[in-house]
């Protein structure tokens, strides 16, 4: 089997590239595309982490195919609720369209036997990205398997497709990023929270979050669930309001409480 990875360097598609070399004897094609948005000095930036990352999986596991591509960026603005029927947050589908339309272009060169997309328990708060545009590349007749399902198995497609069954299985990107080799797993976080000043950043309240989780003896699958239940999403998906839910539950306001977990979780979740 040949299994196409869209590789982006971080924690899910890092992920499921070293999962998919150490766990199966598959050929592997993982495929980095890069837009020019941020001007040549940013892009060297970047395809150099995703080189040094490409380089480590390769020497530690095995070899596998690597390409990198300019990707066109063909975007226009298509805001749309970001679930059915809710009223507050929107979601730029515009935003990912491309990425998904280029899928369905890449199974059609190169003629995978399965797609690994990076779809994980987070991602599971908006219903307007990959339920919704799976349509554009499903129909290539291939497998498709998401970077989040425990198990290495495929999804469901088409009107078998139920997202909420799906979520409520998923794993997240802590717990994926304590799966890694502690080497590997950092050259994912590359988001320093030393040097941001950004007060409201998201990166930066999810890593200090993580690091205070980490030091008081809990895991990235603890902190993953913390966020799932207070952001409505996973198995908690139906306990969103359609009338006041916003883009991971307004994750700046539980994130930052999540400072002291000894007061706050105090066990494991049910």
């Amino acid at each position: 089997m040949k299994i196409l990875i869209p590789f982006s360097g971080g924690i899910n598609s890092t992920y499921s590239l070293y999962r998919w070399l150490t766990e199966t004897n598959y050929d592997i094609h993982a495929r980095h595309a890069y837009n020019d948005v941020g001007g040549p000095k940013e892009i060297q930036v970047e395809l150099q982490k995703v080189r040094d990352i490409v380089d480590y999986i390769k020497k530690e596991t095995r070899d596998f195919k690597y390409e990198e591509l300019p990707w066109k960026l063909d975007y226009t603005p298509d805001r749309q609720p970001i679930r059915e029927g809710f009223k507050v947050a929107t979601y730029d589908v515009g935003r990912v369209l491309p990425r998904y339309k280029g899928y369905g272009y890449w199974i059609k060169e190169l003629r995978p036997d399965a797609i690994c997309v990076g779809i994980s328990l987070e991602n599971t708060c908006v219903d307007a990205a990959y339920p919704v545009l799976r349509k554009h590349f499903e129909d290539a007749g291939v497998d498709i398997y998401l970077a989040g399902c425990p198990k290495l198995e495929p999804v469901p497609q088409g009107d078998e497709f139920d997202y909420d069954d799906v979520a409520a299985k998923m794993i997240g990107r802590f717990e994926q990023f304590q799966f890694m080799p502690e080497e590997l797993a950092y050259m994912t976080r590359k988001h320093d929270i030393n040097i941001c000043e950004d007060t409201e950043c998201r990166d930066c309240a999810y890593w200090k979050a993580y690091d205070t989780f980490i030091k008081y003896g809990y895991t990235g699958r603890d902190l993953d669930l913390y966020c799932a239940k207070h952001g409505s999403y996973g198995p908690w998906r139906h306990e969103a309001d359609p009338e006041t839910y916003k883009y991971r539950g307004s994750i700046m306001e539980y994130l930052s409480s999540a400072q002291d977990v000894r007061n706050i979780l105090g066990g494991k979740f049910d």
